[in-house]
């Protein structure tokens, strides 16, 4: 298992990751940022939230966004 950190950018504001999760590779990791992505950006507050993926070695794997779908799940609990 390789060691793996999820930093958080949202506007002009950043929250490092300094103690980092465990994943079995990079596929994990990244599935596993998604996630948090999905999950912070429900909040109207953060829906400009970036996840930044990065491995053991501070190298970026990956920069992600909330899905699109969780945008249109809001619309819909609204409507009811």
């Amino acid at each position: 298992m390789q060691h793996y950190f999820f930093d958080l950018h949202f506007g002009d504001e950043q929250v490092v990751d300094e103690d980092g999760v465990d994943h079995f590779d990079e596929g994990s990791a990244v599935y596993y940022g998604q996630r948090i992505a999905d999950k912070i950006g429900r909040d109207a507050d953060y829906k400009s939230l970036k996840v930044h993926v990065r491995s053991p070695d501070g190298c970026m794997l990956a920069i992600i966004a909330a899905s699109a779908g969780r945008g249109c799940e809001q619309v819909a609990l609204i409507g009811r």
